[in-house]
C-alpha cells in the first residue's frame, strides 16, 4: 500500500521546513515527514534546505556563519527557523526522512541522534550517501538509510538490465528515493519497480504534485510518495 510523504511540510509561501508546515502534515495524518539539515556556527542542526538564507527567509548569507542567537531573529514566511531537536520532540511518533545536505552537519547530527536516542526514528538520505554513511558510522544502532547518486545509478542499471540487484547494492538500504526520470532516461519503471522490491527495498518516488502522476505510480505500487501537495497526493490515497 502507497504512503505518504510531505516534502519538507504543507507551507505556505515561505514556510518550508518549519513547525508550522510540519504541524499541518501532522494534523492530515501523515506520519512521515522529509526534511533537510545544515548546522549553525555553534553546531546547532536545524531543518533547512539551502546553503544560503537568501531563498526563504529575512535574513543573507550562509547558515552555517550564523550564531544561534542570530538565527534565533531570522524568520521563514514569518515562521522562526526549526531545529532539529525541536522537530524530533514536537513529533516523537513520525519517521523524518533527512537529506544530510553538507559534511559541516554530520557530527552535530550524530551527536543529536545519540543523545535523544531516536534511532529508529530516523531515516538517512543523501545525494552524496558517504554523508549518510559518516553519521552511521557515529551512531550506537542502526537508522534507516536510502542509497545515494552514484549507489542508486548502478541499481538502476541493474534492474533495467537485468530486473535483478546484487545483495551488495541492497545491503544496509532502506529505501531507493528516486524521481520519474533523470533528465531524459526514464527510472520509475515497473521493470525498475519490481526489481528493487525483489531485493528487500521500498521504492520512494519525489516530488510529484499531480493527480495523473500520483495516481499511475499507486497503480504500479510504489511504496511512498513524496508531494508538496500533501492534500492532493491524501485525497488520491484515499
Amino acid at each position: 500500500m502507497t504512503y505518504a510523504f510531505t516534502h519538507r511540510g504543507i507551507r505556505f509561501g515561505d514556510e518550508e521546513n518549519t513547525l508550522i508546515a510540519f504541524q499541518r502534515a501532522w494534523d492530515l495524518g501523515i506520519t512521515h515527514l522529509e526534511t533537510d539539515v545544515r548546522a549553525s556556527k555553534d553546531g546547532t542542526v536545524y531543518a533547512f534546505h539551502d546553503e544560503t538564507l537568501d531563498r526563504v527567509t529575512d535574513a543573507q548569507g550562509p547558515l552555517h556563519e550564523r550564531t544561534d542567537e542570530e538565527l534565533a531573529t531570522v524568520r521563514a514566511g514569518g515562521q522562526p527557523l526549526c531545529t532539529l531537536r525541536e522537530l524530533l520532540r514536537s513529533f516523537p511518533n513520525a519517521v523524518l526522512n533527512i537529506d544530510v545536505k553538507d559534511e559541516r552537519v554530520i557530527a552535530p547530527l550524530a551527536k543529536l541522534i545519540e543523545e535523544l536516542g531516536c534511532h529508529q526514528q530516523i531515516a538517512l538520505a543523501s545525494f552524496d550517501s558517504s554523508r549518510s554513511a559518516a553519521v552511521q558510522h557515529l551512531i550506537s544502532a542502526p537508522v534507516r538509510r536510502s542509497p545515494g547518486m552514484r549507489q542508486m545509478a548502478l541499481i538502476w542499471l541493474c534492474a533495467t538490465l537485468f530486473a535483478r540487484i546484487p545483495h551488495s547494492l541492497a545491503q544496509g538500504f532502506w529505501a531507493v528515493q528516486v524521481p520519474l526520470k533523470y533528465g531524459v532516461l526514464p527510472v520509475v519503471t515497473l521493470r525498475f519497480i519490481k526489481a528493487v522490491q525483489r531485493a528487500g527495498l521500498q521504492v520512494h518516488v519525489w516530488v510529484i504534485d499531480d493527480e495523473p502522476t500520483m495516481r499511475a505510480l499507486i497503480e504500479k505500487k510504489v511504496d511512498a510518495i513524496m508531494s508538496d501537495d500533501a492534500e492532493l497526493l491524501l485525497q488520491v490515497l484515499g
